[in-house]
């Protein structure tokens, strides 16, 4: 397949007039302004002066269009997804349940029509109780002992893809040990954490925090005598090591303080993503989540509780508004927000040496939108996963699925 009259974005700069071949499941080549000679039997898409892009990737959602990360309902999840641009993601949980690992690894090894699923997210499982934010509490374990995980781990070797934590608990060197020693993503969250201990962290392998600004306290008394002392949210900063996410929706943080971390970070160790929840995609209204909490939604609004308004349980954001948000609210250029939401959060987890840009022998992992941040086609694998103005031929290699 080869696209062609597009601003091409790949996402470190951006080629008017480009073109992209793909061949099975790869990237083959691109280039701009010319484009190569069509080949025999080669489907054509002319974009007409679309911006093609890596597909977006979500390392932090909990669900959207109506389905849960946490149970069948994730095949729903990873089709809404798709739809808006994403092509991969962690399915985040405040779980280890092995019946939902099992779940996550099936659609890791046969992924379902949509995005496709990278592994688990286990979000603060261990956990300081003072940070719940719109966590669990029954779910929350305050300690880890070493070896608790083990058997969980033999078994599922390779499904957490990242697991975040409190490193002040009992136990939290000994869980980040654990957690680099399987290959997993050792990531802050949640956390009211002292710099001495968030020091000693770093040391053992902690390399991430998720969604900064969110769910942070300070882990000191109040200043005495004018000393202000700093939360993770600081440290995280501080630290050239560590990347980190943000909840670009103008409500989970303000637009002066995400600049403020992209000045303090660098716009390379930042991750856009959506921390969303079921309700993303669906209409304002109330609706109940998988713990059983009714919660309300409102248009341009988060997700919170409707007995208690003040508590956030989550996003309705999806990933293309979050590059749209980046653009509009942090006045970065588009290369830069595609970056945020593509080769940042591949990096994070390991998986940029297949995905998260447009390099040859990469997979191609496509996102077509216009210059309001509409999708207007999402390819997974070189397969065509949303359509809807039916750029693709109706039949053949490259035609859209047919959905159930």
């Amino acid at each position: 397949m080869l696209f062609r009259n597009c601003r091409l974005i790949t996402p470190w700069e951006e080629h008017p007039q480009g073109w992209l071949r793909i061949r099975g499941q790869h990237i083959a080549a691109l280039g701009h302004f010319r484009p190569p000679d069509v080949r025999p039997d080669e489907t054509v898409l002319d974009l007409g002066g679309l911006c093609l892009a890596p597909g977006f990737i979500d390392i932090h959602c909990h669900g959207a269009g109506g389905g849960r990360a946490i149970d069948e309902s994730l095949d729903t999840m990873a089709d809404f997804k798709g739809r808006h641009g994403c092509t991969a993601f962690l399915p985040t949980a405040q779980s280890l349940d092995p019946e939902w690992l099992a779940l996550i690894e099936s659609r890791r090894r046969t992924p379902p029509l949509g995005a496709q699923v990278l592994g688990a997210h286990v979000e603060c499982v261990y956990v300081n109780p003072e940070c719940l934010g719109g966590l669990e509490p029954e779910r929350a374990r305050t300690r880890f002992g070493d070896g608790d995980l083990d058997s969980l781990l033999e078994q599922f070797p390779e499904t957490i893809c990242l697991m975040s934590l409190s490193p002040e608990i009992e136990g939290g060197m000994e869980l980040i040990r654990t957690l680099v020693h399987w290959d997993i993503v050792a990531a802050v969250g949640h956390s009211c954490v002292k710099w001495e201990k968030y020091q000693a962290s770093l040391a053992m392998g902690l390399t991430h925090a998720i969604h900064l600004f969110n769910a942070t306290r300070y882990g000191y008394p109040p200043p005495a005598r004018g000393l202000s002392r700093a939360r993770l949210d600081e440290m995280v900063m501080l630290t050239d090591e560590m990347t980190t996410e943000l909840i670009c929706d103008g409500v989970h943080v303000h637009p002066i303080m995400m600049k403020l971390a992209l000045k303090a970070k660098g716009l390379e160790r930042v991750s856009l993503i959506t921390d969303a929840r079921s309700t993303a995609g669906l209409p304002p209204g109330r609706y109940v989540l998988e713990d059983g909490t009714e919660v309300v939604t409102r248009r341009d609004d988060v997700v919170r509780n409707a007995d208690n308004p003040d508590r956030i349980r989550g996003s309705n954001l999806t990933m293309n508004v979050a590059v749209r948000n980046a653009v509009s609210k942090l006045n970065v250029e588009l290369t830069e927000a595609v970056q945020m939401a593509t080769i940042n959060p591949a990096r994070v987890v390991g998986a940029a040496w297949r995905m998260g840009s447009l390099e040859v022998g990469k997979e191609a992992d496509l996102v077509v939108f216009d210059d309001a941040f509409r999708v207007k086609l999402t390819i997974v694998r070189g397969r065509p996963v949303h359509d809807p103005d039916g750029l693709c031929p109706e039949e053949g290699p490259h035609a859209l699925p047919r959905r159930p």
